[in-house]
């Protein structure tokens, strides 16, 4: 067995080296999953923060949908809902138009959404909107708020996807100003199709994501919603390297039907319908502090890293099918009582600008 840093350095000299194959429409080789539970050796490093960072702001979401603690201290009230509302009112009519082809995620936000195009599409204000689901209960959710359902096989592209983040942030005072965000961390009443998602993403022409607040900036971390292929081998051979990657910054579980089981999955470990994936959570989790999150977020080889970097790193592994890191958004919309709208907004194409 390599000594960590060893391990560390290994890493770091094959990630110029490694090719990374893709299989059509943006999504990544296949392989099978399930997490072995790892003995970890935590190294002892120090405490960095990223350098040169612009402001951030970061929305964070319960798995309810509802602000959390974090961003709006407890359950949504009545005002809350309202505010939600006009936040789905104001993505439709500034993103959705006649003949769009609708790219659907899941999320209290996004159903809020749905529900506004069937009442548009009901009085004539809008016509011929199609929802693109990304996984099966967002084209339940779809057909029962009587949105027309189509495949991503029947459209030559989605017009706008709509995306909730469980967690967002915004790079509003760099060169290069961007928005980056974790989807797909929620597990009930099933779990993501991260893959779909992804391929979803890849064929928009834009990229909304709505999120229920926008809190103080602290840099994203947390949990991150890794897809692998779901052969028995194949998913441990995956976990482990996804292990040896993030030593000491990441722990690697495997999601089951019991959440919170055990890294292997409990009893029964998830494996989609097809057999051909599992998901793992890659946990970002200071070991010394409780198991909560890193205070400066994401982490990579001992050090805060971006989630652009994340993605990178996680995207080099044999196995990885799709995560659920999304760096491509062109806007996100958020609750906001400052704005005359109630509605506040970062366009990445507008310079950053809210609006």
């Amino acid at each position: 067995a390599h000594h960590p840093a060893e391990r560390a350095a290994r890493r770091r000299s094959s990630h110029t080296t490694r090719t990374h194959t893709s299989t059509g429409a943006g999504v990544m080789p296949t392989v099978a999953l399930s997490v072995p539970a790892i003995a970890r050796v935590h190294r002892p490093r120090p405490r960095t923060t990223a350098r040169g960072r612009a402001p951030i702001r970061v929305a964070r979401a319960s798995a309810a949908g509802a602000p959390d603690e974090a961003s709006a201290g407890g359950g949504a009230s009545s005002s809350e809902s309202d505010a939600l509302r006009k936040c789905a009112i104001a993505f439709v009519d500034r993103h959705v138009s006649s003949g769009d082809r609708v790219g659907i995620g899941a999320g209290p936000m996004v159903s809020l959404v749905l529900g506004e195009i069937h009442d548009r599409l009901a009085d004539s204000r809008l016509d011929d909107v199609q929802a693109v689901p990304t996984g099966t209960l967002t084209a339940k959710e779809a057909a029962v708020a009587g949105v027309p359902v189509t495949t991503l096989e029947n459209v030559p592209a989605v017009d706008v996807c709509v995306l909730q983040a469980d967690e967002a942030v915004t790079y509003r005072s760099e060169k290069s100003p961007g928005i980056a965000a974790v989807v797909g961390r929620e597990q009930r009443p099933v779990q993501p199709d991260l893959i779909l998602t992804r391929r979803v993403i890849g064929k928009s022409v834009k990229v909304v994501l709505l999120a229920p607040a926008l809190g103080d900036p602290i840099p994203l971390g947390g949990s991150v919603p890794v897809a692998i292929v779901g052969g028995q081998s194949e998913w441990e051979e995956c976990a482990e390297e996804l292990d040896d990657v993030f030593l000491g910054d990441a722990d690697v579980w495997r999601r089951g039907a019991e959440v919170e089981a055990n890294p292997r999955g409990g009893k029964s470990p998830y494996l989609s319908a097809d057999g051909a994936h599992t998901i793992v959570d890659l946990r970002f989790n200071d070991p010394l502090d409780d198991g909560s999150r890193w205070e400066d977020g994401f982490q990579l080889f001992g050090s805060a890293a971006t989630p652009y970097q994340i993605a990178a790193e996680v995207e080099t592994v044999d196995g990885v099918l799709a995560h659920g890191i999304v760096t491509q958004a062109d806007s996100v919309m958020w609750p906001d009582a400052s704005d005359a709208s109630g509605v506040g907004e970062y366009v990445v194409a507008n310079e950053g600008l809210s609006r």
